[in-house]
């Protein structure tokens, strides 16, 4: 068996992974069907909030930048989910992690990279990821693929969880449209582009991102 190195996360294309690590991408997924149907009581507090978000959003979407994005909307929204429970899971930023997998010619590959925000166990360096976040500016350059760079961050996870069969969830952002994915075993589904911009769609969002928090609960070691 040989040991090669690999590209980094933000280096990768989806057909790449699928190639490489005989990554399957499926239509429908019953897991993929309970998150797009998840739904939660509204939150009162947060109401007012995410709709000054979603103005917000609506406006600017077609001039900010990448850290725009970020800081203005992104992470706004995310926290009002708030993924940080003292002493059992919280939200990293701009975090590195590796992992080694087997390629399909049995090839020992390294994979390293940096993630834009993930959730997991730890309270230094994530343990066991549960969820990813990579967004991107809302005018992408053709050559780049966030399919791609999220996907082999979620088949990393897979492989830094030691085995345990837990789905991945993945979630990446062009502009104003949000994907979700979610990796189990060799196959992953992608959702609808959900808009942000869209009263029902960021509400149906934020439904999603409280069944991601919900799964992680549950799952906690």
């Amino acid at each position: 068996m040989n040991k090669k190195n690999i590209k980094s996360f933000e280096k990768w294309k989806t057909e790449e992974v699928r190639m490489t690590f005989g990554i399957q991408f499926v239509e429908n997924h019953a897991l993929m069907d309970d998150l797009c149907a998840s739904s939660f009581p509204e939150e009162e507090k947060h109401k007012e909030r995410i709709e000054e978000l979603r103005i917000r959003l609506k406006r600017f979407a077609n001039f900010w930048s990448e850290e725009d994005v970020k800081v203005f909307f992104v992470i706004p929204i995310i926290d009002i989910v708030n993924f940080y429970v003292f002493g059992k899971y919280r939200a990293f930023m701009e975090a590195t992690f590796s992992a080694q997998i087997q390629d399909v010619k049995g090839n020992l590959c390294d994979l390293r990279g940096r993630v834009e925000f993930l959730v997991a166990t730890g309270e230094q360096d994530p343990q066991t990821p549960f969820f990813f976040l990579n967004e991107y500016k809302p005018q992408i350059k053709a050559v780049s693929d966030p399919q791609g760079q999220l996907l082999i961050a979620m088949l990393a996870a897979q492989v830094k969880n030691n085995g345990k069969n837990l789905p991945i969830y993945g979630l990446y952002s062009i502009g104003q449209f949000w994907f979700f994915l979610i990796l189990q075993g060799s196959s992953y589904v992608s959702s609808k582009a959900f808009d942000a911009t869209d009263a029902e769609d960021l509400k149906q969002i934020i439904n999603m991102l409280r069944y991601v928090k919900a799964h992680i609960e549950k799952n906690i070691a």
